[in-house]
């Protein structure tokens, strides 16, 4: 049965970086959230927890996953049988495994759930902790009094993006006004000011890229375009409008051409994909799969969306079964045949799905390892067919 339950159940993967964990201990990462102004992610597990190991696998190693973040968050993970986890564990009330926990630097809860998350999941419950941690209120009302103090515009401005609400306005009206600032001040309040790429915000940050990027450093200034090109992305299919998909892949271009071929292939894919624009789909996804040609969580990822987006399109289920087949060809694991059989399944081809079971089962014998694996999956499949 648990063959069977992971076969139902096979989180598909992403390609790309995961969400990067602080190193050090519960203490210095509560010292760096609260100097950095972020929340604390915390992942409590133990090491013989199922959900907790396949979390760790098959989730926090996804680009989407680590995109958000690292970005958002100081993350950290905490073994509950050890010192550091023991302690934190008695302090919230650590019951179960595995616990999600989204703190301030001061230790507050701001969030917290039981139990294991899949990608969209957990990236969903991150925004939803940002939006509770809203701070801009503490900022508002001496702003609508007439305070412009520049720490005070800075933090607001701050404080609203990252609850996500606008500040587009407040951060131009300060600007133009021409504030007593110096030079540095001035940049460094651009520089966070800066959400879409469809603003002149943004242009202006671009034009003062030499000043900025000794400031806040080249990667960090290079993260805040590819973002700011992806909020524009999201505007576009919001609203439905191609011209700020267009608008966001030029300037990406311009601005960090190492990024431009993933993010414009990648965003198209979203777009056209979310408007069921078969045709360019189809380009789309023909493109990303050639800029990492051996990236078997690419291939996948392609095969689902495909799967549960278009399910009438024959070709493009030819598609998804050819990606399908090249992700098993690169990785050759459990995962990847489970992957395999499923997109077959789904289209009601049992028949191709049970050779690739038992062509794999017949290598395994002979290099002498158990079948059991297999032959779950084989009567699993038999069971349907009949």
């Amino acid at each position: 049965m648990k063959y069977i339950l992971f076969f139902l159940f096979f989180p598909f993967l992403l390609p790309g970086q995961g969400i990067i964990f602080f190193e050090g201990t519960w203490k210095e990462a509560l010292e760096k959230a609260k100097k950095e102004d972020k929340l604390v992610f915390v992942d409590s597990y133990t090491t013989w927890c199922g959900p907790c190991i396949k979390m760790a696998k098959n989730v926090f190693t996804q680009e989407s996953v680590g995109s958000f973040y690292n970005q958002n968050f100081i993350n950290i993970k905490l073994d509950m049988e050890k010192e550091d986890g023991v302690s934190f564990g008695h302090k919230y009330s650590v019951k179960a495994y595995p616990t999600l926990h989204f703190l301030d630097g001061d230790g507050k809860v701001v969030k917290k759930i039981q139990g294991g998350q899949q990608a969209e999941g957990l990236i969903s419950l991150g925004e939803n902790a940002l939006k509770q941690n809203d701070k801009s209120g503490k900022y508002a009302d001496e702003y609508e009094a007439g305070n412009r103090d520049y720490t005070l515009v800075l933090n607001y401005v701050k404080a609203l993006n990252n609850a996500g609400k606008p500040s587009l306005k407040i951060s131009n009206d300060y600007l133009n006004s021409k504030p007593n600032i110096t030079e540095q001040e001035k940049m460094i309040f651009l520089f966070e000011a800066v959400v879409d790429a469809d603003s002149k915000l943004f242009d202006r940050m671009l034009v003062e890229k030499e000043t900025i990027i000794p400031l806040v450093g080249k990667e960090t200034f290079q993260k805040k375009i590819v973002k700011a090109c992806e909020n524009t992305i999201t505007k576009a299919i919001q609203f439905e409008t191609p011209e700020l998909l267009e608008e966001a892949v030029k300037k990406i271009k311009t601005s960090s051409p190492e990024n431009a071929a993933k993010f414009e292939w990648g965003s198209k894919y979203k777009y056209y994909r979310a408007f069921r624009d078969e045709k360019n789909f189809i380009k789309s996804y023909q493109a990303l799969s050639k800029l990492e040609p051996e990236n078997a969580g690419t291939y996948q990822s392609i095969a689902k969306d495909i799967i549960q987006s278009f399910p009438e399109n024959q070709d493009m289920l030819k598609d998804a079964c050819i990606f399908a087949e090249k992700a098993f060809d690169i990785k050759d694991d459990h995962e990847s045949l489970n992957f395999l059989c499923h997109i077959y399944m789904v289209q009601g081809d049992v028949k191709t799905a049970l050779k690739h079971v038992k062509n794999k089962k017949e290598k395994a014998v002979k290099k002498g390892e158990d079948p059991a694996f297999y032959d779950s999956l084989i009567q699993y499949m038999e069971n349907k067919k009949s």
